[in-house]
């Protein structure tokens, strides 16, 4: 696999949900992205067709955690292609099973470490740097805040993303004993403990030193009103727009 083939997975990776659905979740979106791997092992139109048709059935796993099933996948279609014909049902139906059975697997621990530590471990970093900014009277502390947790965020998110097409594709079938040395438990309790102790630092700061009394009030504010849209039934993504909004406004309104 060269770079410019795991380029164009991984750009394709970012709309794995575009197409997703309750009947079959990410299917349309995995096809999509393993797509210029499928139309480069199987030049042949027929063959083509039939392993596209092998991967619209029901695929779901955590988004970032689905690069590394793109890579196993893509090895093992490489090898049912060498296959002789009267192997390739075997084979065919391995596949399906491993994928079923890694895409669930990297479901437990993307959900694990993104959404259940990554997070809001970030989450609690912007905002103590967000206060230390206001602080020390820098400029625009709002969306430096901001740009700090996407950048948190992001940077293992990318690399997850990144780096699972080339270590799947090179792992294969021993993905999930390769995986355990990483340690992703391990590092996602590591991760909470720092997002907690941020949180505590900051809410401490908060109460203790006077310079953050407004600091305190608005985040005591800003933290009651999502608690109350979240009770209200509102989704936790048109909570985090509207976060964005309000800094994006303030941070405008601080530069005027």
């Amino acid at each position: 696999m060269d770079r410019r083939l795991q380029s164009r997975i991984f750009t394709r990776s970012f709309l794995m949900q575009a197409c997703w659905s309750f009947e079959r979740m990410q299917n349309l979106g995995f096809l999509f992205a393993i797509e210029p791997w499928l139309d480069r092992i199987y030049p042949e139109p027929e063959r083509r067709r039939a392993a596209a048709a092998r991967h619209l059935e029901f695929f779901n796993t955590q988004p970032y955690m689905a690069s590394w099933t793109l890579g196993v996948v893509g090895a093992l279609e490489e090898r049912l292609a060498r296959s002789p014909e009267q192997d390739r049902p075997t084979a065919e139906a391995r596949l399906g099973a491993l994928k079923k059975a890694m895409a669930s697997a990297l479901a437990a621990v993307g959900d694990t470490l993104f959404w259940g530590a990554l997070r809001p471990a970030c989450a609690a970093v912007a905002i103590a740097a967000w206060g230390l900014f206001w602080t020390a009277g820098l400029p625009h502390p709002i969306l430096a805040g901001c740009l700090l947790y996407l950048a948190l965020f992001n940077i293992p998110a990318l690399w997850t993303r990144w780096q699972g097409i080339r270590l799947g594709y090179l792992w294969q079938e021993s993905l999930s004993a390769e995986l355990g040395r990483y340690r992703w438990q391990r590092a996602a309790v590591w991760i909470r403990i720092a997002g907690l102790s941020a949180a505590v630092l900051t809410a401490l700061a908060a109460l203790l030193v006077p310079p953050w009394g407004a600091f305190s009030r608005w985040s005591v504010a800003v933290l009651g009103a999502c608690v109350a849209l979240k009770a209200a039934g509102v989704s936790a993504g048109r909570i985090y727009l509207g976060l964005i909004a309000l800094g994006t406004v303030l941070a405008a309104a601080d530069a005027a």
